[in-house]
């Protein structure tokens, strides 16, 4: 058995949990906001990230993404659905949004929160996609 000392500090303190005004925040591209946005997953993944007290768990973004991409009539069962979204969230969206400064990706311990960048994605994030669209939402 391993012995992980790292494991008995408290998720706030591991993540340094902040948000507005963090020191050495980088202001983000017009381009890097819209790619971010572009995508249903990610999109998802902000609003449930935002809206969590605590870091999230990766199995409970990948089960709430199934949940509302799940189309019975398509011949994917629950279980491969959930396989191909925590793929493509830990390989694709998670280190995207990671390397933005937006949200902590913590891999050893499967859990997400909400980085320097992750509020300026709060008000873009409030509007219903058919609403408005995002670009209209940038300006």
């Amino acid at each position: 058995m391993t012995i992980h000392p790292d494991r008995t500090t408290p998720v706030p303190d591991r993540f340094h949990l902040g948000g507005d005004g963090a020191p050495g925040r980088r202001p983000l591209a017009r381009e890097t906001i819209t790619q971010v946005l572009d995508s249903d997953r990610r999109r998802e993944v902000l609003r449930c990230v935002l809206a969590a007290d605590d870091p999230i768990a990766v199995r409970t973004l990948v089960a709430r993404l199934a949940d509302a991409e799940h189309d019975p009539t398509v011949g994917t069962t629950i279980h491969q659905l959930r396989q191909r979204i925590h793929t493509s969230l830990c390989e694709t969206h998670l280190p995207l949004l990671e390397e933005h400064e937006i949200v902590l990706y913590d891999r050893v311990r499967n859990l997400v929160a909400p980085a320097a960048n992750c509020s300026a994605f709060d008000s873009l994030l409030e509007f219903d996609s058919l609403e408005r669209p995002i670009a209209a939402r940038l300006e």
